[in-house]
């Protein structure tokens, strides 16, 4: 990839790609759900649509804050923002905190992903995943927790320019 010239808000980038636009679809327990994702400034902004069941969330990170917009109800609720792995730049403390161990390479969409496992603990329970990732963007994780697997797959990935409206929370 190009030299980076451009970095995340904190200092630190999240992908090694500018900005794109990704569709992805979650397998949960034979349910499909669909979620189109937009980033921006290497992950310091993002934007996703989950359509699932008839309704559809919006979630908006930026500036270290996340916030849930239901477009149907017209709410907007501020969420706490989601601890996440930065593949990019593996801290030994994040490679301890998660025991994240490489596992090979696998191609998904004619990108060469570096997949690894890793385990995460929330309120008492320990969910496994397998992650495979380009350019610090997860193409594929599956998530085995409380007896269930939870596939997201990405089914499109386009780099290039987003439109800034999409990372801009609605005043409802």
């Amino acid at each position: 990839m190009a030299a980076v010239m451009m970095t995340a808000q904190d200092g630190t980038r999240k992908y090694g790609i500018k900005s794109g636009t990704v569709k992805a679809v979650m397998d949960m327990m034979g349910q499909k759900v669909e979620t189109t994702s937009w980033f921006d400034d290497y992950g310091a902004l993002e934007a996703s649509v989950t359509k699932m069941g008839g309704m559809e969330i919006t979630t908006i990170s930026k500036g270290g804050k996340s916030w849930m917009v239901n477009p149907s109800v017209k709410m907007v609720q501020e969420v706490p923002v989601q601890e996440s792995v930065n593949y990019l730049d593996l801290t030994d403390e994040a490679v301890q905190k998660y025991k994240v161990k490489e596992m090979g390479k696998e191609t998904l969409l004619n990108r060469e992903c570096t997949t690894y496992s890793l385990e995460v603990s929330q309120m008492g329970q320990t969910a496994k995943l397998r992650v495979s990732v380009w350019e610090g963007y997860p193409l594929k994780a599956v998530t085995e927790a409380m007896g269930s697997t939870v596939t997201v797959t990405v089914t499109k990935f386009v780099e290039g320019p987003v439109e800034s409206e999409v990372f801009e929370i609605p005043e409802y």
